[in-house]
This record gives C-alpha cells, sequence and structure tokens, in this order.
C-alpha cells in the first residue's frame, strides 16, 4: 500500500465549508499519502473529492472563500502559511478542461510560461522544455497552436507545462471527462511516465477502468467522509453489485452494446428531422464535413460518437440552428427548416454548462424563461428532488460542483417543451448513479415523443441509452450503426 517513502500529504482531522453553503463539504477528513504513491480518489458527485484536490494545490484558501479547520501539510508544507507560488513548486496541477490553465497561444510558449513566470534563467527554461518534450513524447505537437490540437494534446500540454517545474506532486481532477479513445489513451501513457519516474499522483475520477493497473491505493468518499482505503488490486477486484451500491461507475470498456433497436421507433413513422446532404466549412477553409445525410425520429436517441476534432458539436449546432450549413437542407417534421424556426423547436445543453447558467440560485434557473404557474413549480420540484438537488434550491449555481452543475443543466432540459433536445457531453463530471439517473431520464423524455440527439465519448453512457449512433470519421464521413 505504501512505498516505504515519506509521508509527503498529511490531512489531519480537516473540516472545510464553503461560505456560500451551509454545510461542510469535508468533515473530520483525515488521510497521508506518501512520496511516491498513485492514489485515486473517487465517490458520488458532490462528496468532497475536489476539495481535498484543491487543498494540496493551495487553491484552499488562497483562493476559494472557505472556513478550514484541521491542518493539512503538503511537502513539509503547511498549506494555511505559505503562498500558492512556494506550493507551485511542490504542487502541479491538471483541471477538467486543459483550456482553463492556458496562457498563451502555442505549445513551446505554453511549456515555458510558469517558468517564465517564476524567473526562472533562460537556460535552465530551455532545459526544461526539451526534457519535457523528450520524456513524454511531444515531438509531434511541439509546434503546434493550441487551437490545433486535440482535447487529448490539450490535456498533454496541460500536464507538460505542469512537468517542467519539475513537481514533487501531481493532482489531476477527472482529467478522462472529455477525451476519446485516443486522447485516453495519450493521457493514460502520461501517467505511467509520472509513476515509473517516482512522482506522487492524486487522481479525483469518476471514471475508473483505465486506472486499474495503475492505482496504488482507492480512497472511496461518500457523506463529506473518507469511507474507504483499500489497494487497488481489491477495490478493482470487488463486483459489479458493490460499484452500483456506491453509485459508482464499472465499466470493462467493450464496444457499445446500444439500448434498443432503432427500426424499434420506425415502423410507420416519418421522420421528425431530416438532414440532406449537409456540408459546413469555415470561410477559405477545407470543408468540416460534407454529404451528410440522416433522419432522426420523435422517441428515438441518436448518439454522435467520433474522435476529438471531427466536428461533433459543430453538427449538432448547425442542427439547431446556431451554426448556418455551406450546403444542403434540413426538415422538420417533411418541411423546410430554417435556422429561426430549429431554434424555436430545439434545446441545447453545452459541453461546458457554466456558459448557460444565469440566475441567482438553483430554484431560480430552472424556473428562468418558463411562465409563471404552480404546474411549473411542481415540475421544479420535481426535477430538484429527482436529481438530487433540493438541498441546493437557494444555492448560487457557480456553487455547485461540476457534476451537480452538469445535472442542473439537464434538468433545464427537461423544463423547456423543445421537441429537439441536444446534448453534448451530458455525463462529464458524473457519478455512476448520476449517469444511471440522466440514462432513464433521457429514455423517458423520448417516450414522451422527444427527438433526442448527444454526443458523448462515454462508452457505458452509451451502452445505456442510444438508440443507434452515428459515428463522424476524421474524414468527414459518417458511419450509421443500430442494433
Amino acid at each position: 500500500m505504501t512505498h516505504g517513502q515519506a509521508t509527503v500529504i498529511q490531512f489531519n482531522n480537516v473540516t472545510v465549508t464553503y461560505r456560500s453553503r451551509k454545510q461542510a463539504i469535508l468533515n473530520g477528513f483525515s488521510l497521508a499519502v506518501n512520496q511516491g504513491e498513485f492514489v485515486l480518489l473517487t465517490g458520488r458527485s458532490g462528496c468532497g473529492k475536489t476539495t481535498v484536490t484543491r487543498l494540496i494545490n493551495g487553491l484552499i484558501p488562497n483562493f476559494f472563500d472557505t472556513v478550514v479547520t484541521g491542518d493539512v501539510f503538503v511537502g513539509g508544507l503547511d498549506i494555511k502559511k505559505v503562498s500558492l507560488r512556494e506550493l507551485t513548486r511542490k504542487v502541479g496541477s491538471v483541471f477538467q478542461d486543459p483550456r482553463s490553465q492556458f496562457f498563451t497561444l502555442h505549445t513551446l510558449s505554453e511549456l515555458a510560461f510558469a517558468s517564465e513566470n517564476l524567473g526562472l534563467p533562460g537556460p535552465v527554461i530551455r532545459a526544461q522544455i526539451q526534457k519535457t518534450i523528450q520524456n513524454l513524447n511531444m515531438a509531434a505537437i511541439g509546434e503546434k497552436s493550441l487551437f490545433a490540437l486535440s482535447s487529448g494534446e490539450k490535456q498533454k500540454v496541460a500536464i507538460a507545462s505542469v512537468y517542467t517545474l519539475e513537481p514533487e506532486i501531481y493532482v489531476l481532477d477527472e482529467p478522462l471527462a472529455n477525451l476519446d479513445e485516443k486522447g485516453v489513451a495519450q493521457l493514460l501513457a502520461t501517467l505511467k511516465t509520472l509513476k515509473a519516474e517516482g512522482h506522487t499522483v492524486i487522481i479525483a475520477e469518476h471514471r475508473l477502468a483505465y486506472l486499474q493497473d495503475l492505482a496504488d491505493r482507492v480512497i472511496l468518499m461518500a457523506d463529506s467522509q473518507k469511507k474507504g482505503d483499500f489497494t487497488g488490486e481489491d477495490f478493482f477486484a470487488k463486483p459489479a453489485c458493490w460499484f452500483r451500491e456506491q453509485g459508482l461507475r464499472h465499466f470493462d470498456g467493450a464496444v457499445p452494446r446500444l439500448a434498443a433497436a432503432a427500426g424499434q421507433n420506425r415502423k410507420g413513422q416519418d421522420p421528425l428531422l431530416e438532414a440532406q446532404q449537409l456540408a459546413f466549412g469555415y470561410t477559405r477553409g477545407q470543408p468540416v464535413w460534407e454529404n451528410l445525410s440522416f433522419c432522426a425520429y420523435a422517441g428515438e436517441i441518436t448518439g454522435i460518437m467520433g474522435e476529438n476534432g471531427t466536428g461533433k458539436s459543430t453538427l449538432l449546432r448547425v442542427l439547431m440552428g446556431l451554426e448556418k450549413q455551406t450546403r444542403g437542407e434540413i426538415r422538420i417534421a417533411g418541411k423546410p427548416a430554417g435556422a429561426g424556426r430549429r431554434i424555436q423547436q430545439s434545446f441545447y445543453v453545452m459541453q461546458d454548462v457554466d456558459y448557460q447558467l444565469f440566475a441567482p440560485s438553483v430554484w431560480e434557473e430552472l424556473l428562468l424563461g418558463c411562465p409563471a404557474s404552480p404546474e411549473i413549480e411542481d415540475k421544479a420540484g420535481e426535477y430538484l428532488r429527482f436529481f438530487q438537488l433540493e438541498a441546493y434550491q437557494q444555492v448560487h449555481p457557480a456553487a455547485l460542483s461540476g457534476g451537480q452543475k452538469q445535472r442542473l443543466a439537464i434538468a433545464l432540459a427537461c423544463m423547456r417543451d423543445a421537441r429537439l433536445l441536444f446534448f453534448d457531453e451530458p455525463t462529464s463530471g458524473l457519478d455512476g448513479a448520476s449517469m444511471e439517473k440522466v440514462s432513464r431520464l433521457l429514455r423517458q423524455l423520448a417516450q414522451a415523443g422527444r427527438c433526442i440527439f448527444v454526443i458523448s465519448h462515454d462508452r457505458e453512457f452509451a451502452s445505456n441509452t442510444f438508440d443507434r449512433v452515428l459515428y463522424l470519421k476524421a474524414d468527414g464521413r459518417l458511419i450509421e450503426r443500430g442494433e
């Protein structure tokens, strides 16, 4: 369970309360991590995993407005008495969305940024970058613009920008959330390098299977406390029913077996949405994709899958009228539908839900744009309970965890009467229990006559949810698969 090394992270009876909330997010939490350990933090959404990572990297108490009792020592430093600058030399942080930690436009300048910010000499910085590119196998992307990178490559740059400072400890918060299979393989290779070099790695994650051969320890969290401390071997050997009881994911990574046969919904039915010979491209650029034709039906959930960067999100925006296709036609209920009509009949849950949360409380967010009536309030209350958000009714949406925000955004879609629903990575940040809730709810919405499109890299979710899948290939072709 340990490497016989010195303790590098120590939590002693730590309780943390965000001032925007009444209840503590951590309550009497204690943990010791030894040098060189690879530790997985997991548990249901909102259990406090991210708060643990924020204490290790110093964002609490230096950035987030919290009340902290107990002691946290990281690399021998008391986090209450040191600056973020001092902790930066000990701890490197990688966030769920790597774009949130980029400061420049190109890979090489991003690798140099942190060292330049600390005032290190030029020759030292150049040597750091050369070592990073070699050790993390980054020669192919070293000269690229950050805008030209896939999501997996961006995640690699985020880790590499931290690696250049040679920290003892790496903290990652759900790095897998929005990666395709190629991106997962790149992330896994990088994590293996960090472990082989003897670094201490702390990773908070819901999607667990890819860490089966890496995790030395697994810390299970529930109700703001540590509920279990397992060796990686013991944890992953537990039966599937145990994972379900804990609200965790348990998936072997197999090819999705679709939830229902698409043809079951089509007998004697006209399509609700038809796309005919669609093409899209940016000005003076190569087409993102072209000649896409397909139909979608009320009562059906269509998954859109494929590698990062193939234009899946662009396709959704074109279908709902937020982007204009360069060629082709879209019909709704057999009639040509311009952008205005498509927007009117659509609701969109974005990949980054922070961009679509506007109200000062969860309750007001649910009611925003809805006609005032007792029925609407009853409906909002029903979805609050379904998504286990009733305790956060008066909380500002920005104060929610990532998984809670995701559940709130999906509840917003349920509150609207749009016939066409579009979801972009709706399970990023969701634990196993919440993923199953979302799957059940999408099926209920489909059965009520909605036509639903979902972008996802989440194979477990796809297996439970989709009637059919449209695979968007890197060459712009669309391959349809149904059972």
